[in-house]
């Protein structure tokens, strides 16, 4: 894997080189997957073609695809995905966050939304492999402290829609309602993992592996994690009033983390 750093920290352009993903939460398995980004300063992305050749003069690398806008391939046993990120928008996101700033928009694999802040999460959350001349640190630094005004912010916007989706599912009364349930349930989670970031002073991590990040973190909701599992056995099978009254206790208990830290 260092052969293929190092020659992915050469291409044009490319002034840094992290890992992302599980590995960059520091949450993987044995099994998981590398998640490489190259970080440019602005400028057009690098091409296609050039990290493929480039890969290919590495020493074990097979399986070479670019099958949806980024390149992936093998090392060995072991997968990994290469994606793209420019630091010059990264700064002008913690430049927003600081304000208080952000953009909430639905996207592919995000459901119930994505969050802009993600593109500070990128560089928080990586261990950082190539960074010659301190790029990724200096923005790093300046994403710290986590901005209190971006903690109100997410805080007003995700306590509202928390509690919209709450008051939607105490008026389920049918059992064919269940895909209505399971919806509402699915995105009070999404908006209850945003709150339980942000009260946490992290930067919210919205793909696989968050609700890892979570459960480590000091203030949450009592027994969260097994509170939503049985939430969601709950919907699927169809019982509205047990999941109604679950949805509600934890709101009630995330409405109290969030007043308590302010």
């Amino acid at each position: 894997m260092d052969e293929l750093i190092h020659a992915l920290g050469r291409l044009d352009g490319v002034v840094g080189v992290g890992i992302g993903g599980s590995r960059g939460l520091r949450i993987a398995s044995e099994f998981s997957d590398f998640d490489l980004v190259l970080f440019r300063s602005g400028g057009e992305r690098v091409a296609a073609r050039e990290i493929l050749d480039t890969l290919r003069a590495c020493t074990g690398v097979s399986e070479l695809r670019d099958p949806a806008g980024f390149v992936s391939g093998s090392l060995g046993p072991h997968r990994f995905e290469i994606f793209q990120k420019d630091l010059l928008t990264i700064e002008r996101e913690i430049e927003q966050a600081r304000k208080g700033a952000f953009t909430w928009s639905i996207r592919q694999l995000f459901p119930h939304g994505d969050l802009s802040t993600g593109l500070i999460s990128h560089v928080v959350h990586l261990i950082v492999c190539s960074d010659p001349e301190g790029q990724l640190e200096r923005l790093r630094a300046a994403a710290r402290p986590f901005p209190a005004a971006l903690r109100a912010a997410l805080v007003d916007t995700f306590m509202q829609q928390a509690d919209i989706t709450v008051t939607h599912a105490a008026k389920i009364s049918r059992r064919i309602d269940i895909q209505y349930l399971v919806g509402l349930c699915s995105g009070f989670v999404f908006f209850a993992n945003i709150l339980i970031f942000a009260v946490n002073g992290v930067y919210p991590v919205l793909e696989k592996g968050g609700s890892l990040l979570i459960a480590r973190l000091p203030q949450r909701p009592a027994d969260y994690e097994k509170r939503i599992a049985q939430l969601f056995v709950s919907a699927a099978a169809g019982d509205y009033p047990a999941a109604a009254a679950m949805l509600d206790a934890l709101f009630r208990e995330l409405r109290f983390l969030a007043v308590e830290g302010r």
